[in-house]
């Protein structure tokens, strides 16, 4: 069977930018605080004033056609600082009665231009100036002027992960995917849920860096956040088609798929089988084939023919088990141990797997990680989660401990229900 590839996973967490519209807010600022900027900034200069009386008589008379005209006639005098502030201010109000975002750009960089906005104006207007250029594609300038409004002390509209989009858009996936943690980190600080869509972009940021140890970091915080079965479906499917795991390895990570009931599809459950073998696994086998039944699954030929070979084995692999527990106990290493453990794992008897995997342990010359995975897994069938978690903590390096530690997400975590999955 194939593996399930993550090209279409990839472009399901790719949920587009988190980039927000440049708000209304851009427009003037209230009469208090425009009386404020009076008493702050010097009033226009005598070459400026008349061309900015010009403009404030129609604009506060409603014709905002005339005040457009006058603005444009008058502009070109406003070069002394204060006055390209009250010009910046004028182009900012009719900007925003007309609609457009041309001229209140413009005015937004002649108040900054001007060295005289307060720290609140230069703050906001940043970051709007951040906003537009990143809508007209210009991604140097909006980082540049982004940046410039968080160091102003700017948080509102989600600046982080608006920052996150404008640095990946200008080829910068480290810093997006740096500005994308703080954005979750400034919203649990603030006592905020993190919506789920932003695990998500974190992860397809990383994919789209073909970084999969990052996409699965992202992804293991998403579901320690939102366990929901597609969360973990996306979650496992992604690390694994990212790691290169042994035939046991990958077995492990399905029984784990099949516990958050993340097993979706025939070659889902055909993968199960191919790392199971009828042969070894048959009470096993024959429980997932039945399961992907009850799924809707019943008609594949595959697992039908797998179903069989299993189900001719199980009578004589039971009536050995016995015997092959008696001399894994005075064996003298715990290969016999680990091989029967495996056997009544497979038979949901779990409280003797784990049994014969401590005496495997016991014996040595086998796998340690391997045993302490399963040994987990035994324990977590149980119902003993503390036991299961302090074997799980055992399992040191490379992919068995990764492995283990969804298992311990998932032990911790549990799967939730799939509308419990957007933040409120």
């Amino acid at each position: 069977m194939k593996r399930i590839s993550h090209r279409k996973l990839a472009l399901a967490l790719a949920t587009g930018s988190m980039m927000a519209m440049a708000p209304s807010a851009a427009q003037a600022a209230p009469k208090k605080k425009a009386q404020q900027e009076e008493q702050r900034v010097p009033a226009p200069t005598k070459a400026y004033a008349e061309g900015y009386n010009s403009v404030v008589k129609p604009l506060q008379a409603g014709d905002f056609a005339a005040a457009k005209t006058a603005f444009d006639a008058s502009v070109g005098s406003a070069t002394a600082p204060n006055d390209m502030y009250w010009a910046g201010n004028l182009a900012l109000q009719l900007g925003g009665k007309l609609n457009d975002q041309a001229l209140q750009r413009r005015g937004i960089n002649m108040v900054l231009d001007s060295g005289l906005a307060s720290p609140d104006e230069k703050s906001r207007y940043s970051f709007f100036e951040g906003q537009f250029a990143y809508q007209d594609k210009d991604y140097a300038r909006a980082t540049q002027m982004l940046q410039q409004a968080y160091d102003a002390g700017y948080r509102d509209n989600n600046i982080a992960a608006v920052m996150a989009e404008a640095y990946n858009n200008a080829g910068d996936n480290a810093t997006a995917l740096k500005w994308l943690n703080t954005a979750i980190e400034n919203q649990k600080a603030a006592g905020q849920a993190v919506d789920q869509n932003w695990y998500k972009r974190g992860a397809a940021l990383a994919l789209q860096a073909k970084n999969n140890a990052a996409a699965s970091d992202w992804l293991g915080r998403l579901v320690s956040a939102y366990p929901t079965a597609t969360n973990w479906r996306d979650t496992l499917i992604v690390y694994r088609d990212g790691a290169n795991l042994t035939t046991p390895e990958n077995l492990d990570l399905m029984r784990l798929m099949r516990q958050v009931g993340a097993l979706k599809s025939e070659r889902d459950y055909g993968e199960y089988i191919e790392a199971l073998d009828p042969r070894r696994f048959p009470g096993e086998v024959v429980a997932v084939i039945d399961e992907a039944g009850s799924n809707g699954l019943s008609n594949s030929t595959f697992l039908n023919e797998q179903r069989g070979i299993a189900q001719g084995n199980i009578a004589a692999d039971k009536a050995g088990l016995p015997s092959a527990a008696k001399d894994a106990r005075t064996a003298a290493n715990g290969k016999i141990a680990a091989s029967t453990a495996d056997a009544y794992m497979g038979y949901g008897d779990y409280a003797k797997a784990a049994d014969l995997y401590s005496v495997a342990l016991e014996k040595g010359g086998v796998d340690a990680d391997m045993i302490h995975t399963r040994r987990g897994i035994a324990l977590a069938e149980m119902g003993d989660k503390a036991a299961a978690l302090a074997e799980f903590d055992m399992v040191n390096g490379g992919n068995r401990a990764a492995i283990a530690n969804y298992w311990k997400l998932y032990l911790n975590n549990g799967v939730s229900a799939e509308a419990a999955a957007t933040a409120s």
